[in-house]
């Protein structure tokens, strides 16, 4: 079969030139290249047709031939290395003249030597992208390390607030932002861990201890409070009026002194200590109003009796005077109170 019998519209084709036109299938099944020192045998492909064997040792030109054009590719992209594609262009040397494929081998070879020169044109453009890349790392890192110092610091600054909730809620917002936070290097992260971990515990060991020493004292102002009350409700049916009042104001001033607890603990004392002083001073009120009104009576009668002492004047009869003074003055104490 003539290499001109093979359709050309293959990869190799495409890359470097139709390879039909370098290779053949002798009467044998072997099976050549055409190269510019002469044609060389490449091999042969038992059990298929002369077409079948070309097409088979075109396909293994194409891939060295796409490896290289791939090579070429990647250099004016600037994703490869320099140094690597160089190493890449020693590696297709040897698999280029070792090489057993139908295609333009010297095309290909040709090709493949122009890419050194490319690694060069290059190369600046590689070493700006990886400069650009390097600064862009190093500004995004710039900004974790910047973003990460500001929770830590604003974190260390709230370690001795005594705003128990707000605090609390807030350093919870700062350890949701740090694990959004992207990664640092392991020794910055660890560093700054540790700082910001430091500012929690410090903070959470001042309120467990706030708290504890809260709950202490409303349980002995609870247990003042209680005696408190006790006592005024023992008090609250009590008569001696003057020296219970006094009583109270006391018990009143020793419950504005003993502090505040816990504000249902406290509430209810109060609603029993102000039940027990409302029963009393209500009973001493009604009291008084009783004893106002006798006394009123009691000053009318008194000031009669005055009035008939007065009457006596001027004295007539001595003797008949004194008995009737000492009549009015027994009726006068035994009028009772009044007032004036």
């Amino acid at each position: 079969m003539s290499a001109q019998d093979l359709p050309i519209n293959s990869a190799a084709a495409a890359l470097i030139g139709d390879p039909a036109k370098y290779g053949r299938v002798d009467d044998a099944g072997m099976v050549y290249v055409q190269t510019p020192d002469g044609e060389r045998v490449v091999g042969s492909y038992p059990g298929k047709t002369p077409e079948e064997a070309l097409a088979y040792f075109v396909r293994k030109f194409e891939v060295v031939a796409a490896e290289v054009a791939l090579l070429a590719a990647r250099i004016v992209s600037g994703a490869m290395v320099p140094d690597n594609a160089l190493q890449a262009v020693n590696k297709l040397r040897n698999q280029v003249e070792h090489l057993n494929g139908v295609g333009n081998i010297a095309a290909l070879k040709s090709s493949l030597e122009q890419i050194p020169s490319l690694i060069d044109e290059h190369r600046s453009a590689y070493e700006a992208k990886r400069q650009a890349e390097m600064e862009a790392k190093a500004a995004k890192r710039a900004a974790a390390l910047e973003g990460k110092e500001k929770i830590v610091i604003e974190a260390e600054s709230l370690k001795d607030s005594e705003q128990w909730k707000a605090t609390g809620d807030r350093l919870k917002d700062l350890l949701e932002e740090w694990k959004k936070a992207p990664r640092l290097d392991k020794k910055s992260d660890t560093e700054l861990w540790k700082r910001f971990s430091a500012a929690r515990n410090h903070f959470d060991k001042k309120r467990r201890t706030h708290f504890a020493s809260l709950s202490k004292k409303q349980s002995e102002v609870k247990s003042a409070k209680e005696k408190i009350v006790q006592e005024a409700e023992a008090l609250a049916n009590s008569t001696d009026w003057v020296a219970t009042a006094r009583r109270y104001k006391a018990l009143m001033d020793q419950w504005k002194a003993s502090g505040r607890g816990k504000k249902n603990e406290d509430a209810k004392l109060w609603e029993r200590f102000k039940a027990a002083q409302d029963t009393f001073f209500a009973a001493k009120n009604s009291d008084l109003e009783k004893r106002s009104e006798s006394f009123a009576e009691n000053l009318v009668k008194k000031e009669a009796l005055v009035s008939e002492i007065e009457a006596l004047l001027p004295i007539a009869n001595l003797d008949d005077a004194k008995r009737k003074f000492r009549d009015l003055k027994s009726k006068y104490a035994k009028a009772g109170m009044g007032f004036g």
